[in-house]
């Protein structure tokens, strides 16, 4: 391998180990002979790196400075054996399993160890269908014999996590499945968010093979939802809950139950954790499902308003995320839906409701473009209506969410005026006249889309009212 491209893996700086290991992969296009042997020297590379420069010591044997780990260039071999992934053949797939398990997937630092599972994964879904029968056993071995340590956690979740990749290559009546996709469920109590997403993307493609144990595995995880105490596991429970909705079918929800029991628990007030994991579910169930879930979006809407302004912190917390994993997936019909009961919760005399409803609004602007510019003409004459609200925290939210809209505006001129535009809309005595001369002054070369005109709009009018004559 050339000199210049083991130093660029070996680099300090991130975009130059990532431009290093494209850089191998474009080779290894071009000369297929080389991958095995360069797959071989990276490993070399790897254990070359471990070492730690010692700590500096002085004459009295204090430290004066600490050891160094050079993880950079473990990262680095990392990088590359992902882009090196499709290239290589079985064979040296299955070298390489021996090496991610466990010194890779062990490391010390937790960036190699993230980087070395996802380049592991790319392996598997690359060659898992040809070496099914190689990799299971080495995978099937070390749960069996790792010691019980805690320094082999890290490495027990990544083996789990490709034996679930793996098994989607097996057939779906072979008897392997089953313990795979029980370890699968275990896993999800570890507090990563990486971990537990993995888990839920092994989950759903296996569902097929045990599809008769998937009632029992949903109660089960509702359990966890509703009841523990471990945040992590009711974050895990809520992964697990999502992936097995999307194996299944979408008919799921109303076969088990399971939208009844979400809604019973969003309403229960006196405990805030049935709360917060009916949110954690729905904010998954919105991401696996995409428009699949749309129609039940409308009947949680108002208990989505009620929990913005809950009492309690972690709700409140969960509801923010929920709110934009809703709106992030809704369809241009999903938008012609929710804002009619959005903005009559306007009116509510609660002060909760009103700033909840506001914040909704100002999340649409996660929508998709298309669908956000249908919306915003009814939405933002609303905001500027609740800018002069007589309570604080709704006025807040009011401009925060008019901030939220102006961060999506595309035309680049708009998008240097959106400040001025915003102080106008928010204080239209003081700003309005500084703001239609900086209108003025800017000339417009690219074309003014609805997020601008929107903006723009009722600040002219406002001026067109006013009595001065300037």
């Amino acid at each position: 391998m050339s000199q210049g491209i083991v130093q660029d893996l070996v680099h300090p700086v991130d975009a130059v180990r990532a431009a290093g290991a494209s850089a191998l992969a474009a080779l290894g296009k071009d000369y297929p002979d080389l991958v095995a042997p360069v797959t071989l020297e990276l490993i070399e590379i790897f254990k070359s790196k471990l070492e730690m420069t010692p700590a500096v010591r002085d004459k009295y044997d204090r430290i004066v400075s600490e050891a160094i780990d050079l993880w950079e260039g473990r990262e680095g071999v990392a990088l590359a054996l992902k882009q090196l992934a499709p290239l290589m053949n079985a064979e040296t797939a299955v070298t390489l399993a021996s090496f991610f398990v466990p010194d890779a997937l062990g490391d010390r630092n937790p960036e190699v160890r993230n980087k070395m599972l996802e380049a592991a994964m790319a392996v598997v879904n690359s060659h898992g269908k040809e070496t099914v029968n190689s990799l299971l056993p080495v995978f099937d071995k070390f749960l069996n014999t790792a010691p019980n340590h805690a320094s082999y956690d890290a490495v027990r979740q990544s083996v789990v996590i490709l034996m679930g990749s793996l098994a989607k290559h097996l057939e779906p009546t072979d008897p392997k499945i089953k313990p795979i996709v029980a370890k699968l469920i275990e896993t999800l109590h570890t507090p990563s968010q990486q971990v537990q997403e993995a888990v839920a993307n092994c989950l759903y493609p296996l569902v097929s093979a045990i599809r008769e144990d998937c009632p029992k595995m949903v109660s089960k995880l509702m359990k966890v939802l509703l009841e523990s105490e471990n945040y992590g596991e009711r974050k895990g429970a809520s992964y697990g809950l999502a992936s097995l909705v999307k194996g299944m079918g979408i008919l799921a929800l109303k076969q088990l139950d399971i939208m009844t029991q979400l809604t019973n628990a969003i309403q229960d007030k006196k405990n805030y954790r049935n709360r917060e994991g009916a949110l954690f579910a729905l904010e998954q169930l919105c991401n696996m499902l995409g428009k699949l879930f749309e129609p039940y979006i409308v009947h949680i809407l108002p208990h989505l308003l009620l929990c913005f302004g809950d009492t309690n912190q972690y709700v409140r917390e969960a509801t923010d995320d929920t709110a934009k994993a809703v709106m992030s997936k809704l369809s241009a019909h999903g938008v012609k839906l929710v804002l009619p009961s959005l903005l009559s919760a306007l009116e509510e005399d609660s002060w909760r409701t009103k700033t909840g409803s506001v914040e909704l609004l100002g999340n649409m602007a996660y929508c998709a473009p298309k669908q956000l510019s249908s919306c915003l003409p009814s939405i933002v004459p609303r905001l500027i209506e609740v800018l002069s609200d007589s309570h604080m925290k709704v006025q807040k939210a009011g401009s925060q969410a008019l901030k939220l809209i102006g961060s999506v505006i595309r035309n680049p001129e708009i998008q240097a005026i959106v400040p001025v535009l915003l102080d106008a809309l928010q204080d239209p005595t003081k700003n309005t006249s500084s703001c239609l001369q900086t209108l003025l002054e800017t000339k417009f070369v690219h074309f003014i889309d609805a997020p601008s005109l929107a903006l723009i709009m009722p600040v002219v009018q406002r001026a067109f009212q006013d009595r001065s004559t300037e």
